[in-house]
């Protein structure tokens, strides 16, 4: 018998994004197994966050393919997006929270409004998950009471409210304080120990060496090498991928 060869869970073939005269993705192959952990790191203006915005439909390509399950994405079908955004949640670095809702109505609404939760039902998880992230006292303040640090880890409740088969974090740690980035790192880490598929773009090399599978490192809207991160980072193959890595390390 012939072995079943799973289909990554996100895949993009040829992905092109233009503003102008800049091509912020210049033809990007991507693919991501179930389970895994790849981390998206490189200089300012390489075309990381375009890429995950492009994944969970926030950019539109303009042109190449995306899959999810091994099934074509229609770039112009807002029901299909509306889909994909119910299977793939997504972490910005500016958290995103509602200011006039408490964080336990943050965290419920998408599950009770797309009529995936009751909101007994929604109620009972965002307490659940906020007690993950040690956050279960904080359930009726609003986030102007929360420091950086917690506002960020309610986000990655609130995405992880919708069960999500995989999380998109788009520079999670970047507008917090030293001393909260920790606190936000250690959550991601905990979701990479229990299975879940995450693609991180993150300038937080020692995390990427620890929980990556893979380490992407991209520049001028290419791929320029794809490792795991003890070649990536103990021995790249690319010129450009050491000089980039003797500036920062």
């Amino acid at each position: 018998m012939i072995p079943l060869i799973e289909c990554p869970l996100i895949e993009c073939r040829g992905l092109t994004k233009v503003y102008g005269a800049i091509r912020a993705l210049d033809g990007v192959d991507l693919a991501v197994q179930r389970g895994e952990v790849v981390v998206v790191i490189g200089p300012s203006g390489s075309g990381k966050s375009t890429l995950i915005r492009c994944l969970n439909g926030l950019e539109e390509a303009d042109s190449g393919e995306i899959r999810i399950d091994g099934a074509s994405v229609d770039a112009h079908s807002p029901a299909q997006w509306r889909g994909v955004r119910q299977r793939i949640g997504m972490v910005f670095q500016d958290y995103s929270l509602f200011p006039h809702m408490t964080v336990l109505h943050n965290i419920m609404l998408a599950p009770v409004r797309s009529g995936r939760r009751t909101a007994a039902a929604a109620k009972q998880d965002a307490y659940r998950l906020l007690a993950r992230v040690g956050l279960e006292d904080k359930a009726q303040v609003f986030p102007a009471q929360l420091s950086g640090g917690q506002q960020q880890r309610v986000a990655i409740v609130r995405a992880l409210a919708m069960a999500p088969e995989s999380i998109l974090f788009d520079e999670p740690t970047s507008a917090l304080d030293p001393e909260m980035i920790r606190e936000v790192l250690d959550v991601i880490r905990a979701l990479s120990r229990d299975g879940m598929t995450m693609i991180v773009v993150s300038h937080e090399m020692g995390f990427a060496r620890e929980a990556a599978d893979r380490v992407i490192f991209m520049d001028q809207g290419r791929v320029v090498e794809d490792g795991r991160p003890d070649r990536l980072f103990g021995a790249p193959s690319q010129d450009r991928t050491r000089r980039f890595l003797a500036q920062i390390l």
